[in-house]
């Protein structure tokens, strides 16, 4: 009998509601719309990858640009490209060379499920799941994982939540298994900028004050 792959969302979903869990991935009920603040992350996410990669900032924005092809008209594109224009210009300009060396991007993972009383492994359910990246730092050569993260307010109560953070605390396991010695997490937050286009204000005027 095969066994059902599971990820970390699922099990978070089955704590939270399982009629929920059902809902999303027994019976594959998903939105007709995707929530926009999960868009923009994502698309940050898909920058950060190409800029960590490639170094290519030229590229980067080509790609917000192709992402949100609709930002001359769109208002609600509008204000997503100009924000991910200014948070990744921003980042490449504060960090043009990181302080740690990449391993790996988009890593993936899967592993087995074991029952931590008798350590025995279950039958119905494997795990799978992917980190933004591993990277050593030079100095030590230690393992760290690479979490991007993008927030509106980076304040005591966002931090506290970081420190008892059960996703990161699962894949580290699972990547300890595949043979990389994570000995901790670098949480890479982006904090997005509050500068809103006035009334009557262009882009390109938009564009100098931003910058």
């Amino acid at each position: 009998m095969s066994t059902m792959i599971t990820t970390y969302s699922m099990w978070n979903a089955f704590r939270n509601c399982r009629k929920m869990c059902e809902w999303r991935y027994v019976k594959e009920l998903v939105p007709v719309s995707r929530d926009q603040r999960l868009s923009f992350g994502s698309l940050i996410h898909e920058c950060l990858e190409m800029w960590h990669r490639d170094g290519d900032v030229s590229a980067v924005l080509d790609h917000i640009d192709k992402s949100l092809v609709n930002h001359a008209s769109d208002e609600s594109q509008k204000a997503d490209w100009h924000l991910a224009r200014a948070m990744m210009i921003g980042y490449t300009d504060t960090y043009p060379v990181e302080a740690f060396e990449i391993i790996a991007l988009e890593k993936t993972f899967d592993g087995s499920i074991r029952n931590p009383v008798t350590g025995a492994l279950s039958k119905t359910f494997t795990i799978a799941g992917k980190v933004d990246g591993i990277v050593r730092m030079p100095s030590a050569g230690e393992y760290y994982l690479l979490e991007h993260k993008t927030a509106a307010a980076i304040d005591a109560g966002y931090l506290d939540k970081l420190w008892c953070d059960t996703q990161i605390a699962l894949y580290t396991n699972y990547l300890r298994e595949q043979g990389y010695p994570i000995i901790g997490v670098i949480y890479n937050v982006l904090l997005k900028s509050r500068l809103k286009q006035k009334s009557g204000e262009t882009d390109e005027e938009f564009v100098a004050r931003r910058a």
